[in-house]
């Protein structure tokens, strides 16, 4: 599977003098959060989100040190970075300006939750589409804000849209692994400013340890906020939301949310891993320089963290009222999906309609060049017995699941 192309070694070269900024991180990120407070003089942040930021710029210095990061790897990042220095900003301003959308009630919304790779990206799209259900877009999280003239949405996926085919264009693989569209439903990763995932980028030992203590439930506070922006003045939904670093902080998500349903989808742990070091294969190819991207490295760091966030949840789910979290078996699922899928919606309180069933159809009909990857466990230094003992019991939860529902 090709990962990269010439056009990204071409790009690194240009964009080296520009990555000159990472070796002093905490300078750039203060410089990007004056800007942000000079444009939107009068806008007040609440302390939360002073401290939240003061964190992001902690993760900033973080991926900084990482000495194999390219220039794309860095600009990278820093759009990551000021993407959410302007949203928090945005955000506050909105409040502001109309503090009856504080009042926007988020009914029972519903997290797909799952380690990578076992249908959660299936599972949030066919909930998303169903009628009354609402995912956030990959545009609108781009560009938080209230209803607009149908031209200016046009206008601004458009703009997304160019962004992300220029990530295709350097990492083809990525097409494969999570394909992705402007007007796509897509993981709330974009409004979340610490995740696992970032380790995805370059293996990052010590942020990982800094995650293991990190309070989360701030991030899904603006979350929240971000939800009832973007139902002000619309139908409200039932959204249905996702991100893999949701199943290591069901705790967090819960405080916010508490009549929060979460859909947990299992598949065994085995084929996980190998599919997971793949996808961080790609980005790391994506953000370092080639010669740095370690295989073995990668499937070290997530064989920590997947487990981690697994025995995580699961202890969390016991603090946690039964009817909460729904579990489905990824092999039963796709074995029969008109069967289960429909099944799902019942357990969740929506109606299965004609319309669902279309979806789903689709959904498992896309294109191959939209679907699946090629990836092996012993490429990232793996065996079953290790994966077996990082997960303890798990996999056998998951044959025991599969076999019920059977």
């Amino acid at each position: 599977m090709r990962r990269t192309t010439a056009r990204l070694r071409l790009v690194n070269v240009l964009t080296a003098p520009a990555a000159r900024a990472r070796h002093d991180p905490y300078r750039f990120f203060d410089r990007l959060l004056d800007s942000e407070r000079s444009a939107n003089a009068g806008v007040g942040l609440t302390a939360e989100d002073e401290a939240e930021l003061q964190l992001l710029r902690r993760f900033l210095g973080f991926i900084a040190d990482v000495p194999s990061l390219s220039g794309v790897g860095w600009l990278s990042v820093q759009d990551m970075v000021k993407t959410r220095i302007r949203n928090r900003f945005l955000v506050r301003r909105l409040q502001a300006e109309h503090p009856e959308v504080r009042e926007e009630r988020i009914e029972a919304p519903v997290f797909v939750i799952g380690l990578p790779r076992t249908a959660t990206t299936l599972t949030h799209k066919i909930l998303a589409n169903a009628p009354g259900g609402r995912g956030p877009y990959m545009w609108e999280m781009d560009n938080i804000g209230l209803p607009r003239p149908e031209e200016e949405v046009a206008r601004l996926r458009r703009q997304t849209q160019r962004r992300l085919d220029q990530i295709l264009m350097l990492s083809p693989s990525w097409s494969r692994i999570h394909p992705v569209r402007a007007d796509w439903v897509e993981e709330i990763y974009f409004l979340l400013n610490q995740s696992r995932l970032h380790n995805t980028m370059a293996p990052m030992p010590e942020y990982v340890e800094f995650l293991r203590s990190y309070d989360a439930r701030p991030d899904y506070r603006f979350v929240r906020d971000v939800l009832q922006i973007l139902q002000f003045r619309r139908p409200a939904p039932r959204w249905m939301l996702k991100h893999p670093d949701c199943l290591g902080e069901t705790a967090a998500i819960h405080h916010v949310f508490p009549d929060a349903k979460f859909v947990w989808t299992h598949r065994d742990p085995h084929t996980v891993m190998g599919s997971m070091c793949s996808m961080a294969e790609s980005l790391g190819y994506l953000h370092n320089h080639p010669k740095a991207v370690d295989p073995k490295k990668i499937g070290e760091v997530w064989l920590q963290i997947l487990p981690e966030m697994v025995e995580r949840a699961r202890r969390e789910r016991i603090q946690m009222p039964r009817e909460s979290t729904v579990d489905v078996a990824y092999h039963a699922m796709m074995a029969d999906p008109f069967r289960y899928v429909p099944e799902l919606f019942d357990k969740l309180d929506l109606k299965w309609t004609g319309a669902d069933e279309d979806n789903l159809e689709e959904a498992l009909n896309r294109p191959r060049d939209q679907r699946g990857h090629e990836y092996s466990m012993v490429h990232y230094g793996l065996d079953p017995a290790m994966v077996d003992d990082a997960f303890g019991d798990y996999g056998l939860f998951v044959d025991n699941l599969t076999a019920s529902a059977r």
